[in-house]
C-alpha cells in the first residue's frame, strides 16, 4: 500500500497561522541538508574537505573576522574567503559566515559600542554580503555576544543596536541574503528577549542559539519551546522565524564523558534537533584543537588533532565522525515525521519517511534500558548501530516490534512498507510532574508544549489514593499550557507513599511514570533552616530566610512555607539553604532523588543541592533553571552524573549519604542579581 503525506510532530508551531514560509536559504528538513560543523580555517589541507564531505556535513560555520578583512579603513579584502567558498562549493558544502569581533581601527575593545563603530561595522557587513551575494550564505551577526566574546562586558542593548544596523545594511546591499542571530552562548532567554524587544525579528530570518550543556541533549526540548514562545510574542505577523542550533558540542574530555559517549551524544543531539524541527545543527568542532588530555577545549572534534599528509584518511576518525557519517547515510533523503508514543518518556522511537520507505531511530535515556514495543505490521527490520555496524534482522509480529534500546541510537530499517508503523500514534508534547505535598496530597502538574488542544485521561496509582479515585479526565484547550490536578492520599501509618501515573488518549499511552516511593521530610527541616552566602567573599550580598505565606497556596498543605530573599553584586556569589544544627542531616536508605515545591518570581536562577557520601565525596546534583512565576515541582536526580569533589573522588555514590545543602541558589550570569523564592514540601524519592 502506498504511504502518502507527512505527519507533523505536535512540537511544531501552528503553521496554519503562518502566511510566509522560512527564508529559502535555510536548509530543508530532508537529511542531511541541515548538518554541519564549525571550522577554523580558510585554506583547507589536502584531503580535509573531502573527508568532511564524506561524513555528510553539508555546512561549515566559520568566522568572517572584521579586523582580518578590513586592515585599512574602508578597504575590504575577502580573498581568503573567496578561496574557502570556492573549495566548499565544489563539494556541495554551504557556508554560515559569522560577522564578528572588533576592529582596532574603530573600537578599543572586542565589541562595538560607539556610533562610529556601528557605522563602520555595518558598511563592512553590507560589503561582505554584496560581495558573496547569491551563494546561499547565512549571515550571522556576532558569536556569543552574551558572553566573553563581547568585551569588556556583555550588554544586550549595545549588541542589539549593532545587530539592527548591520542587518539593515545587509538587506540594503544584498536584499536576498539571509540574516540570523544572536548566536547566544546557551539558551539565554533574557538576552534573546532583549533582542526581540529591540525589533530584530523584523530583520532576522532565524534565531540561532548554542545550547551547550553537560546534561543529556534531550533536555533541550524545553529550551526550544521557551524560545518559540518569545518568537511568537515578538515576531511580525505572518513571518516564520525558525530556531537554528548554530553551535553545540560535547567534549570527550569532560568529566563522565569519553570518545565513545561523545559519538552517542552527537547522534542523539542531531536526532533530537530534528524531532524539535530545528533545521540547522552545527556540531562544534570539526577536529580536536589540541592533544592535552586534561584540556576539554582540545577534544570537541569529530576527528583527532593530528593531520596525516598523504594519508587516507588524513585525520583519524573519532566515534563522533562515524556517528555523523552513519546518520547522514542511513537517513539520506528521509524526513522526520513523528516520535512514536511508547508511554515512557525516556524511550525514543523517531520515524523517518521517504516515499513508501520507513526507518526508525531508537534509543533510551533510562538508566536501565527495558524492552520497548513499537507498533508495527509483520515484517523484517534491519538493525544498524550508530557507528555503522550491521546487526541481525529482527521480526515484527502480533502488531509489535519488540526491541531493547541502548543509550546509543540504532537505526531500524523496514524491509517493506508497514502500515501499522506508519499509523502508530505519535507522542503528544506533554510533560507531567508528580509531586507530594506533605503527607496528604499528590499534585500532578501537566504541561502541554504545543498550542494544540489535548483530550485524554490520567490514572494515578489507586492504592495510594483515597477512595481509589485516581482517575481523571484531562482536557487542555488550544493555547492552554498548564493544568494542576490534586489527589487526596488515603491515611496510612506508613510514611512511605507509592505512586505513579499514566496518561492515555484514544486508547494509546501517551506518557507513563513508573511508581516510586515518596517519603516526606520533617516539616522542621525547612522552617529551622539557615541561608548562608557562598562564593567570592569580596562580593557583597544580603540574604534572609523566614517562614512566610506565599502569594498562591499549595493545595491541602498546612506545614510551614519558607521564603528566601537574596541579592548580590556582580561576581561569583551563591546562596545555600542548610539544615539547622539541631536537624539531622542523615538521609536514610538509597534514595534516587529529592523533590521540593518552589515558587519562582521570574528571575532566572540555577537550583542545586549538595550531598556528601560515606567516602567523603561531595556531590552537587542540579535541576532545571527556575525561570517561571508560580509554583512548580522540582526534582533533583541522585542517579544522574553530577559535579563532585573531595573524598574518594571516584564519582560513585557510596551510601549512606547526608545533607550538606538542602537547596542552593546559584546566579550563573554572575551579574548583579536579586530575587525571591518560596520553598515547601520537601520529600525523598526512592525507586
Amino acid at each position: 500500500m502506498k504511504l502518502i503525506g507527512v505527519i507533523l510532530s505536535g512540537l511544531t508551531l501552528a503553521w496554519s497561522a503562518m502566511t510566509a514560509p522560512p527564508h529559502t536559504a535555510l536548509p530543508s528538513a530532508v537529511v542531511p541538508d541541515g548538518f554541519g560543523v564549525n571550522i577554523h580555517f580558510t585554506d583547507a589541507r589536502p584531503g580535509e574537505l573531502e573527508m568532511l564531505a564524506a561524513a555528510g556535513f553539508r555546512w561549515v560555520r566559520m568566522d568572517l573576522i572584521w579586523s582580518g578583512t578590513e586592515k585599512r579603513a574602508g578597504e575590504y579584502d575577502f580573498s581568503a574567503y573567496d578561496r574557502l567558498l570556492a573549495a566548499l562549493e565544489v563539494r556541495k558544502i554551504r557556508a554560515l559566515f559569522i560577522l564578528d569581533y572588533g576592529n582596532a581601527l574603530y573600537e578599543a575593545e572586542s565589541a562595538v559600542t560607539t556610533e562610529a563603530g556601528r557605522r563602520a561595522f555595518s558598511r563592512w557587513a553590507g560589503a561582505a554580503a554584496f560581495h558573496f551575494r547569491g551563494h546561499g550564505i547565512l549571515w550571522e551577526i556576532w558569536n556569543e555576544p552574551n558572553g566573553g566574546f563581547w568585551k569588556p562586558k556583555a550588554n544586550v542593548d549595545d549588541y542589539a543596536a549593532l545587530a539592527l544596523a548591520a542587518a539593515k545594511a545587509i538587506h540594503a546591499a544584498a536584499p536576498g541574503e539571509a540574516v540570523i542571530g544572536p548566536a547566544t552562548s546557551g539558551v539565554d532567554l533574557k538576552f534573546i528577549e532583549g533582542c526581540c524587544k529591540a525589533g530584530l525579528l523584523d530583520w532576522w530570518d532565524a534565531v540561532s542559539v548554542h545550547p551547550y550543556r553537560q546534561s543529556v541533549p534531550e533536555s533541550v526540548a524545553v529550551d526550544y519551546q521557551k524560545v518559540r514562545g518569545l518568537i511568537a510574542r515578538y515576531a511580525p505577523k505572518g513571518k516564520s522565524i525558525p530556531i537554528l542550533s548554530g553551535e553545540w558540542g560535547y567534549s570527550s574530555a569532560w568529566q563522565n564523558f569519553d570518545e565513545v559517549s561523545q559519538g552517542q551524544i552527537l547522534a542523539r543531539q542531531w536526532l533530537i534537533n530534528l524531532a524539535n524541527h530545528i533545521g540547522l545543527s552545527i556540531w562544534y568542532d570539526w577536529h580536536d584543537d589540541g592533544t592535552d588530555r586534561l584540556e576539554p577545549e582540545h577534544h570537541f572534534g569529530t576527528v583527532t588533532h593530528a593531520y596525516h599528509a598523504g594519508g587516507s584518511p588524513v585525520y583519524e576518525p573519532k566515534p563522533a565522525y562515524l556517528a555523523a557519517k552513519t546518520l547522514t547515510s542511513v537517513l539520506h533523503g528521509f524526513q522526520f515525521t513523528k516520535r512514536i508514543a511508547l508511554g515512557k518518556p525516556d524511550d525514543y522511537a523517531l520515524l523517518f519517511q521517504k516515499g513508501d520507505a520507513l526507518r526508525l531511530a531508537v534509543w533510551t535515556t533510562a538508566p536501565k534500558p527495558q524492552p520497548m514495543q513499537i507498533p508495527a505490521s509483520p515484517g523484517q527490520f534491519e538493525v544498524i548501530t550508530h557507528t555503522g555496524e550491521h546487526g541481525e534482522l529482527i521480526l515484527a509480529n502480533k502488531g509489535h516490534l519488540v526491541f531493547t534500546p541502548t543509550h546509543a541510537p540504532e537505526y531500524l530499517i523496514a524491509r517493506k512498507s508497514n502500515q501499522i508503523l506508519y499509523a502508530a500514534p505519535e507522542v503528544q508534547p506533554l510533560q507531567a510532574r508528580l509531586g507530594l505535598v506533605g503527607g496528604s496530597t499528590f499534585v500532578v502538574q501537566i504541561e502541554n508544549q504545543s498550542d494544540a488542544a489535548f483530550s485524554g485521561s490520567l490514572n494515578l496509582t489507586p492504592s495510594a489514593i483515597r477512595n481509589n479515585s485516581g482517575q481523571r479526565a484531562i482536557k487542555l484547550k488550544p493555547g492552554e499550557t498548564s493544568k494542576f490536578l490534586n489527589f487526596a492520599i488515603a491515611p496510612s501509618i506508613n510514611p512511605e507513599i507509592r505512586a505513579g501515573l499514566r496518561i492515555a488518549s484514544e486508547g494509546s499511552v501517551m506518557l507513563e511514570l513508573p511508581p516510586r516511593r515518596y517519603i516526606p521530610l520533617a516539616e522542621t527541616i525547612l522552617s529551622a533552616s539557615r541561608v548562608v552566602p557562598d562564593g567570592d567573599a569580596k562580593v557583597t550580598s544580603q540574604q534572609t530566610i523566614a517562614v512566610s505565606l506565599s502569594p498562591e497556596s499549595l493545595p491541602d498543605f498546612h506545614s510551614p512555607i519558607v521564603k528566601v530573599n537574596f541579592q548580590a553584586e556582580e561576581g561569583w556569589k551563591f546562596f545555600r539553604v542548610i539544615p539547622a544544627p539541631s536537624q539531622t542531616r542523615e538521609i536514610p536508605g538509597t534514595p534516587s532523588g529529592f523533590g521540593i515545591w518552589v515558587y519562582g518570581d521570574g528571575h532566572p536562577v540555577s537550583p542545586r543541592v549538595r550531598i556528601v557520601d560515606a567516602a567523603g565525596q561531595t556531590f552537587q546534583p542540579a535541576a532545571a533553571t527556575i525561570d517561571w512565576t508560580g509554583w512548580r515541582y522540582l526534582e533533583f536526580d541522585f542517579k544522574a552524573a553530577a559535579g563532585h569533589w573531595g573524598g574518594a573522588d571516584d564519582g560513585v555514590k557510596h551510601f549512606p549519604i547526608h545533607w550538606d545543602t538542602l537547596f542552593l541558589i546559584d546566579n550563573d550570569s554572575r551579574q548583579q542579581c536579586q530575587g525571591m523564592l518560596y520553598l515547601a514540601a520537601p520529600s525523598l524519592i526512592y525507586q
